[in-house]
């Protein structure tokens, strides 16, 4: 029974580590995306192979300055722990909007995530990351369409974005105490 809770242990931190990716990518938040990588790791995303470390710096003004808005989601994972080494197959889907005339075109990719992670002072981190692609389109719309985007909160690159705000109340609240 406690071989089968660390696995799911296991899971879960290297999990977390998957998402925070996406959530560093679509903030350009190179903090976050730095955070996932060992200091040691390498990665392979096709328009950049090289020492992880190098990759925030590399791909956020990339981002930044080619697009308006991304969005990284992650599907299934494939993962399987060996140790402190872990090889996880996720299968993903980005979305990258920009500017195309009147309207808007959104980029999307389609691959999976091909990653080493490995266990350091019971923290998962990647150590070997390289990017599948499987597919790409892009499809062009309108500016708008049937949701009026203006009655929502509207998300932002960096640290002004809504979703911070609910880590700084907690980090708050837990000084208060």
């Amino acid at each position: 029974m406690q071989d089968a809770l660390s696995d799911l242990l296991h899971h879960h931190k290297i999990r977390l580590v998957l998402e925070r990716y996406c959530r560093g990518i679509d903030r350009l938040d190179a903090d976050i995306l730095n955070s996932v990588y060992w200091d040691d790791a390498i990665d392979n995303h096709g328009i950049y192979v090289g020492p992880a470390r190098g990759f925030a710096d590399f791909i956020i003004p990339n981002l930044r300055e080619r697009w308006t808005s991304t969005m990284h989601t992650i599907g299934q994972s494939n993962i399987v722990v060996e140790g402190d080494r872990a090889a996880a197959e996720t299968v993903f889907l980005a979305h990258h909007i920009r500017p195309d005339g009147d309207g808007i075109a959104d980029d999307v990719a389609g691959g999976r995530y091909s990653d080493i992670l490995e266990c350091r002072g019971g923290e998962w981190r990647l150590l070997d990351r390289t990017v599948v692609m499987d597919w790409v389109y892009t499809h062009a719309g309108l500016a708008s369409g049937g949701i009026d985007p203006t009655v929502f909160v509207v998300g932002e690159r960096g640290g002004g974005d809504f979703g911070y705000r609910a880590y700084e109340k907690i980090r708050e609240r837990k000084a208060e105490r």
